[in-house]
């Protein structure tokens, strides 16, 4: 076929195939991109991106690649969204890098039960890292126990979708409206990010969603993870009023330890005295603009 683009590549399979079918379009990119000299990773990897956007699993995927589900998800899928979670809830706001990885991490778990993401699988990824992960950790709950927890409550289900397509679903397979939910509490708390504190808040206050059945099997308190969360989640304007002079409080600075240099000045968890307040802002002016 010569040299040639993935667009003429892609016009191509849809002629021979015949089918919107995106098993059997993946199928026909097979056969074309073997003729072909040039553009056979992006061919393929164009109607992998087209079976994930449908919620076509790893699984059926690597079948037809004639490698594992595991394989398969390890060639693709970094080069296509950051996680088939994030949808367009990264498009109009910036998502922290470490909610990033949450949600590859939430992505593998639902891989591995070769299901549609769920929230109880978003609870295994903010345990992952960040300010979720470390709550939890305080709150006794563990990856361990929430997949203990998830087998034991759940049941998979095939379930078929707005385009007929059957989708196997454990959980509530409803991911992506609570990442969306979570981008629009940060928005509406006027924060410049969403991160993974603003996705387990949204988990732990739905009621009705899977990760919050986990959270009531194993008997985690709520309340105290909602005020834990508080702070963190809080509107702009509260947690600035939070942050200021705290005299008499026995606190000590958290960078130099010393209670003994005036007022500190209070954040969200720590207190910074006014030597390393002023040591931080030399060491902040001492470094190059724009590195």
């Amino acid at each position: 076929m010569g040299e040639v683009s993935v667009r003429t590549l892609v016009r191509a399979v849809q002629e021979r195939a015949g089918s919107n079918d995106p098993l059997v379009l993946l199928e026909t990119a097979m056969v074309v991109a073997g003729e072909t000299s040039s553009a056979a990773d992006g061919l393929i990897e164009h109607y992998v991106g087209a079976a994930r956007a449908v919620n076509v699993s790893w699984t059926l995927i690597g079948e037809r690649l004639g490698v594992s589900k595991q394989a398969a998800r390890q060639k693709f899928a970094h080069r296509l969204e950051v996680s088939d979670l994030i949808g367009d809830a990264a498009e109009s706001m910036v998502m922290a890098p470490r909610l990033s990885a949450c949600l590859q991490a939430a992505q593998a778990a639902a891989d591995a039960d070769d299901s549609v993401p769920g929230t109880q699988h978003l609870l295994l990824g903010v345990l992952h890292v960040g300010v979720a992960a470390n709550i939890l950790d305080q709150l006794g709950v563990t990856r361990d126990k929430v997949r203990e927890a998830s087998a034991r409550l759940f049941e998979p289900a095939m379930i078929a979708d707005g385009d007929g397509r059957e989708r196997r679903v454990v959980g509530d397979g409803d991911a992506e409206n609570a990442v969306t939910g979570a981008r629009r509490l940060a928005a509406r708390r006027g924060q410049s990010q969403f991160r993974s504190e603003h996705l387990l808040f949204c988990l732990a206050t739905d009621p009705g969603s899977s990760a919050r059945r986990v959270l009531n099997d194993l008997g985690v308190d709520v309340a105290r993870l909602k005020k834990e969360l508080d702070e963190w989640v809080a509107p702009v304007q509260r947690r600035h009023r939070r942050i200021g002079k705290s005299k008499g409080t026995g606190r000590a600075c958290s960078f130099c330890g010393c209670k003994d240099l005036g007022p500190l000045v209070a954040g969200p968890g720590v207190w910074i005295c006014g030597n390393c307040a002023r040591t931080a802002l030399d060491i902040l002016h001492a470094e190059p603009r724009g590195g």
